[in-house]
């Protein structure tokens, strides 16, 4: 299955980025109260991010909610870290985009 706007993250500059990840609500909204992430907010966790995190569940099997709500408490480092394993291509050591489930650099089809 192949995705027309697939999200490249939050954190990643706007050069490159397709329409739909330019307007992205979530970061608009972090950018324009100058959060690095949701977690930071006073708001959170807010209707928007519900919603966008029941639309994740829903397409991708990815709760974003309970991912930012782990960032909150543990950190992004120790996030990422935790997360390796399940994003590591077990075939070449490549990334494993989220929407896909493919690895960037070999192919490979991980069945999350």
């Amino acid at each position: 299955e192949r995705y027309q706007n697939p999200c490249v993250g939050c954190l990643i500059g706007d050069d490159g980025k397709n329409k739909a990840s330019l307007k992205c609500k979530i970061k608009t909204c972090f950018d324009t109260k100058n959060f690095s992430y949701c977690g930071r907010c006073s708001e959170f966790p807010c209707p928007l991010m519900k919603k966008h995190s029941k639309k994740y569940v829903k397409r991708h099997d990815l709760n974003t909610l309970d991912s930012a709500k782990r960032i909150k408490t543990t950190g992004i480092g120790k996030m990422m870290m935790q997360d390796r394993e399940k994003w590591v291509c077990p075939e070449c050591g490549g990334v494993i985009h989220f929407q896909t489930k493919v690895c960037s650099e070999c192919g490979f089809k991980q069945n999350i």
